[in-house]
């Protein structure tokens, strides 16, 4: 009985610190993204000025294209600040279905010429309740994990359905050929 509450004890004890470290770098986080969106608003207003002010075509196609990439950094820092909790995930009813068809091309570019992606979308999903960035950031993070585990190629397959146990919950699954990850890893990732 001693034993038992000793280990029960240090594993509440580790559980605090894993989550007092969680706090600290969701504070960090939430401080740097604040501190980069600032930055990313001056940079996007004055690019928005030479693509308007400018008449020189190379020009105004440089300018477009960084503000597509500052664009992404708001983006980011979007997402960084959910994960910091200092921003409100903004949940919408999502087609899944959607999301991921109009992810296909971002998604090809990303796995490269040896990951072949294969998609198997159930029909008639009803729409699920999520923050459309979060879901593209994790099925394209999920899907580059995949591809960094397969480097002499394989298939990534993303598929839809219904959850079995609960059919009112839309399941998005990601999965490889990969060798898959030493326990170590899914002590850590899980």
């Amino acid at each position: 009985p001693e034993a038992i509450e000793t280990t029960r004890r240090l594993k509440a004890e580790e559980a605090l610190r894993q989550a007092q470290k969680m706090e600290a770098i969701g504070q960090l986080t939430g401080g740097l993204a604040h501190d980069f969106n600032n930055l990313l608003t001056a940079v996007i207003g004055n690019l928005d000025l030479i693509r308007a002010r400018s008449g020189e075509p190379n020009t105004r196609r440089w300018a477009d294209n960084a503000l597509q990439a500052a664009q992404r950094g708001t983006k980011l820092t979007s997402q960084l600040l959910a994960f910091s909790r200092t921003q409100k995930l903004d949940t919408v009813p999502v087609d899944v279905n959607a999301l991921i068809e109009g992810m296909r091309s971002l998604l090809n570019q990303s796995l490269g010429a040896n990951v072949t992606m294969d998609v198997d979308l159930s029909p008639n999903l009803p729409p699920a309740v999520a923050d459309v960035n979060q879901l593209e950031l994790a099925i394209l993070n999920l899907s580059i994990n995949s591809r960094d585990a397969m480097p002499d190629g394989g298939t990534l397959k993303i598929s839809t359905s219904l959850a079995h146990d609960d059919p009112g919950y839309v399941v998005v699954a990601v999965t490889d050929t990969g060798a898959g990850m030493p326990a170590d890893v899914v002590a850590r990732a899980f």
